[in-house]
């Protein structure tokens, strides 16, 4: 028996599950006259206070004669469905029932209901549809017509302002919303769009609409200054944001006229106005004009207007483009993908910068940008970028520059380099296009078998392109991209490339050649690097924009020729750097043996000279016989000092500034003018030789290879001044044995006239650091 059972069993699971559905008895006879008591029996027993009054009140409608024939064949149609569909008792049919007795209420156009009910047959009667879907259409509809929302869920409600809501039907029914305001809450914020009109579709939850107005009231903004008029849009209610394609925009601080483009809302959270960051518009137009935004400040970009803040927006192909202009002439022009337009003013994070200084200009490709309104002051800065650390590329004074602040207030004709806004000390670096360094070369090789500039050089060559992607290069090297964009970010800030970030490309620099070339020996360079440290409020430089000078603070020295052991020495370690690396200071220069004390001191990098126009003092050193442990000759002091005078110091051949070639003869030094010894400071002495008529004048001069010499090497020639002692003399100056200048006379047989003629000497005379000596007979 109990065989016959399970085979029974096995044999209804194995039919369809449609068949046995089929073969249960309906719920609902679709007898009108039937329906009410099977509607009871199918709501059952268990019903909440709440929906018995809901069924009490259908029931009683049914009963009486509110609804038409037609209407309660649809209602029985419709709910046979839904059980069919297994939808229970509650929530799902008292949702029904409930939402029949509000529409009922709703309107006395029974078009309306009628559409209600068609809408929502049809909708079961799709293949596939989902019961969420279903109850969607009963809800959604219900909500609109009693609490005026569209949807209303945990976290997003779309509420209805206004009575213009009208219900119709052709392939779906729908509301139709007429010059409403439609206002989404979302996390205790709000959107709204006044003046809507459009189409909503309770079971999709979409709202079509075909007109509406936008505000910028919440970004503080009145309407009638900025405000978008909307078309053609859809909203999915059940999130708390939207989009329009099809948006006009009236912003009368930007534009004279609308403008067209793409408008974005969401009900957000707003700390302050200030703060707001919706709604979003971003115009069609790509470049706009915007003349005057300040004075003497031009836009050209596109623009997106994001709540209380303006953003700038560019391309890779056409950046948007900041201009600064002075007295009428373009000076900085500054590119970027985005700037932020506020109150305050303007600033982007990631820009590229071009200064410009007649024909030639400052540039970096990479730098921070602010421009305040209210001050006018303009300043460029390092960000945490790590290509921002790359120096700026100047080919007016053919350096490159590794600043950290450059600031620049429009009213005034500097520029200011200086330490980062809050620091205590402030540091820079001036280095000469065409510096290099052996050591610096061989340390960037690190491990590797094949230098890196070298692989930058062949690659481009290879690629028959000096800009290049990061990608093709890492394929070329069998490298990962990761790596290979590591090794360009360093190259980069040593100031080999330029590395665009945004779209990784590469772009060789001639630097990178010309360091490949002096390392081969092959190309001249120089050793000129400037190192500026300042404590503040000094600032590291000011570059004059009347001359273009760049005056230079906090400058201990700076090597000219390691090879012909040149180096200068300013005073107030200050420096004046102007056009191809001319350098104005005044202070000391030591040159081999000598060391030039004065002021207006000028180097010439082209002719590779220094003009010692007010030399103070020179002090010289000659070499002697005693060997160092490297055996070289030990070099002393000369116990006088030449003063006053000019000088010229040529420091090598122009085209030798590497020292490479030996040229023996240099560095040499030409003296332009007399200059002279004074004895008036002799120890002992003092006081006794006045310097006003006992002082020896030197002649113009010229020594070689002053990098050594030796006390027979050393004469000068003069004439000598001995006050009242004796009348003025042609002389020779030379190392005496107490190792200072002077000179050794032998009187002539007649005698030497001295004290104007009171007096003869006989024999000799001697003139040294011991004073003016004379042996033999008086």
């Amino acid at each position: 028996m109990v065989r016959k059972y399970i085979i029974l069993l096995m044999l209804l699971l194995l039919l369809p599950a449609g068949r046995l559905l089929s073969q249960a008895k309906p719920a609902f006879s679709g007898d009108p006259l039937k329906f009410r008591d099977e509607l009871s029996a199918f709501m059952g027993q268990g019903l909440s206070d709440e929906n018995k009054v809901v069924f009490t009140e259908f029931v009683s409608r049914w009963d009486s004669s509110y609804f038409t024939t037609e209407n309660k064949e649809r209602i029985m149609q419709i709910s046979s469905k839904l059980a069919e569909k297994q939808m229970r008792s509650s929530p799902h049919f008292t949702l029904f029932l409930g939402a029949i007795i509000d529409l009922s209420e709703y309107t006395t156009d029974v078009r309306f209901f009628n559409n209600w009910l068609t809408g929502l047959s049809d909708l079961i009667l799709k293949p596939g549809i989902r019961n969420e879907t279903i109850l969607r259409y009963v809800g959604n509809t219900q909500l609109l017509i009693k609490e005026n929302l569209l949807i209303k869920t945990g976290s997003v409600t779309w509420k209805v302002k206004g009575t213009n809501i009208k219900f119709a039907r052709d392939t779906a029914f729908y509301a139709v919303l007429d010059k409403v305001t439609l206002t989404c809450y979302s996390h205790r914020d709000s959107t709204e769009i006044y003046n809507a009109s459009g189409r909503y579709f309770p079971d999709f939850q979409q709202f079509f609409g075909s007109g509406g107005l936008i505000t910028w009231e919440k970004a503080g903004y009145p309407q009638n200054e900025v405000h978008a008029v909307i078309s053609d849009y859809i909203i999915d209610v059940t999130r708390n944001s939207f989009s329009c394609d099809s948006a006009l925009l009236t912003h009368k601080s930007w534009f004279s006229e609308p403008v067209r483009g793409v408008l974005t809302d969401q009900a957000s959270s707003i700390i302050s106005m200030e703060k707001a960051t919706y709604p979003r518009f971003e115009a069609y137009k790509r470049q706009f004009s915007i003349k005057n935004l300040y004075k003497g400040v031009e836009y050209e970009g596109g623009l997106l207007f994001e709540g209380a803040l303006v953003k700038g927006k560019g391309e890779k192909a056409f950046p948007a483009m900041i201009s600064l202009s002075r007295r009428d002439t373009l000076f900085i022009n500054i590119a970027a993908n985005e700037f932020v337009f506020s109150a305050s003013g303007i600033n982007s994070q990631e820009t590229e910068a071009t200064i410009y200084l007649g024909h030639d200009s400052i540039y970096h490709t990479n730098l921070g940008f602010s421009f305040n309104g209210k001050n006018r002051r303009v300043n460029l800065f390092r960000t945490n970028n790590p290509v921002s650390q790359s120096p700026y590329f100047n080919t007016w004074h053919n350096v490159d520059m590794y600043l950290e602040n450059l600031s620049w207030n429009m009213e005034e004709s500097d520029v200011i380099i200086s330490r980062p806004m809050g620091a205590a000390m402030g540091q820079a670096i001036f280095e000469s296009s065409t510096f290099f360094d052996s050591n610096d070369f061989l340390k960037l090789m690190n491990l590797d078998n094949e230098h890196p500039l070298t692989r930058l050089k062949k690659f481009s060559e290879w690629y028959y392109s000096e800009t290049f992607p990061v990608s093709e290069f890492a394929k070329w090297l069998r490298k990962s991209e990761e790596y290979v964009t590591g090794l360009c970010i360093d190259m980069a800030k040593r100031g080999f490339i330029f590395y665009d970030p945004a779209n990784q490309e590469v772009t060789i620099k001639q630097k990178t050649r010309d360091y490949i070339d002096s390392y081969a020996g092959k190309k001249d360079y120089d050793v000129i690097s400037i190192f500026s440290e300042t404590k503040a409020p000094v600032d590291n430089a000011v570059l004059d924009l009347d001359d273009y000078n760049i005056t230079i603070n906090g400058v201990e020295s700076i090597f000219i020729s390691d090879s012909q052991k040149v180096a200068i020495f300013p005073s107030n370690k200050q420096v004046i750097l102007g056009k191809n690396k001319r350098v104005k200071f005044d202070g000391a220069v030591i040159a081999g043996l000598f060391t030039f004390f004065g002021k207006n001191f000028q180097f010439s990098y082209d002719t590779f000279k220094i003009k010692l126009t007010s030399i103070d003092s020179i002090r010289m050193a000659v070499e002697t016989e005693k060997l160092d442990m490297y055996g070289n000759a030990v070099a002393i002091y000369i116990n006088s000092v030449v003063e006053l005078g000019s000088a010229e110091l040529y420091i090598d051949d122009p085209h030798n500034k590497s020292g490479l070639k030996s040229l023996s003869h240099y560095p040499i030094v030409n003296s332009t003018s007399s200059s002279y010894i004074f004895y008036d400071k002799i120890q002992g002495l003092e006081g006794v030789y006045k310097r006003d008529d006992f002082f020896f004048r030197i002649d113009p001069f010229t020594f070689e290879n002053i990098d050594h010499y030796s006390n027979n090497d050393f004469k000068l020639t003069g004439e000598f001044f001995g006050g009242n002692i004796i009348e003025p003399s042609k002389q020779y100056l030379t190392v005496q044995e107490n190792n200072s200048l002077g000179f050794q006379m032998t009187i002539p047989k007649e005698g030497l006239d001295i004290y104007g003629g009171n007096a003869v000497l006989f024999d000799q005379i001697h003139m040294s650091n011991k004073g003016l000596i004379g042996s033999g007979m008086l």
